[in-house]
């Protein structure tokens, strides 16, 4: 009997406040597509990296004087999110409520898209879970009415030729509780790891859990500062469709790249993004 899986991730979140400049340009030169500047109806501001069907999000502060989105303020720079795809708001909140999760009312927002000369608003509805429940950072759920403004092919060529999200690492004093908190409000079956890690399976990525003991063997002067928090996310791996695309990219950035340090290991790159708290891994095969 196959294993069920976890519902599919829509994108990740990595929150760089008002240093929004300084992120765009470390992650181009990491070899990412960015997509253009967005403005949040709600107050925050972002560059998308897109892939085939998923994304990640550089989520920021406007320093115009215009109005700040509040539950950014209260996180520290880095990972920040990870977020799942939703077919209908309404109804995962309703499945969510079932669960006995604490939710938020459903949120509908939007930003101007530029096309060809054209204004137009993506739009969207999120489902989020009410602060406190995820030390990690924020959990929620998306719906978008517009994928056609995200998805579009000038913006899924990366010169690092990533693809897809490949796993998404949480690190935790109680790997397991974690494990079982995500799996109930993302569906799908715990696994147990050759390695002794806990395993949330989706489709195409994998939820790992780990303690820091193993986080830090595994990842050494790469990993991210847990900020005093009891869990924390700590890497975003990432499928590319060639390694040696990601270390042509990493030996032309490093001169101009002050900070950058990464390692090859068992047919892995990973590399800590300077001065944003945030640990990238480069795979050529899924994680699950």
């Amino acid at each position: 009997m196959s294993k069920q899986t976890a519902v599919p991730i829509d994108h990740l979140v990595i929150n760089v406040l008002k240093e929004m400049d300084a992120a765009h340009d470390i992650f181009k030169q990491l070899g990412f597509t960015m997509t253009p500047l967005g403005r949040h109806t709600m107050g925050s501001i972002n560059h998308l990296m897109i892939f085939e069907k998923d994304y990640i999000e550089l989520i920021g502060l406007p320093s115009d004087g215009t109005v700040l989105r509040d539950e950014l303020l209260g996180n520290p720079i880095g990972i920040d999110g990870i977020v799942f795809q939703s077919s209908d708001a309404e109804q995962t909140h309703k499945t969510l409520t079932k669960r006995k999760q604490s939710l938020m009312p459903v949120q509908s927002f939007s930003r101007p898209v530029n096309l060809d000369g054209k204004k137009v608003d993506a739009r969207f509805k999120t489902v989020r879970f009410t602060p406190g429940q995820f030390p990690a950072g924020r959990i929620y759920f998306c719906q978008h009415f517009t994928p056609e403004l995200v998805w579009r092919k000038e913006w899924q060529t990366h010169a690092n030729a990533a693809q897809a999200v490949a796993g998404f690492l949480v690190v935790s004093h109680d790997p397991r509780k974690d494990a079982e908190q995500y799996c109930n409000a993302s569906g799908g079956e715990i696994i147990l790891g050759q390695h002794g890690e806990y395993r949330l399976i989706g489709e195409h990525y994998a939820l790992v859990f780990i303690d820091q003991e193993v986080y830090e063997q595994c990842y050494g002067p790469l990993v991210c500062e847990s900020h005093g928090r009891p869990s924390f996310f700590g890497a975003i791996a990432l499928k590319t469709k060639s390694l040696d695309a990601v270390r042509q990219v990493l030996s032309s950035a490093e001169p101009g790249l002050s900070g950058i340090r990464w390692r090859e290991e068992d047919n892995r790159i990973a590399l800590q993004v300077p001065g944003f708290n945030t640990l990238l891994e480069f795979v050529e095969t899924e994680l699950i």
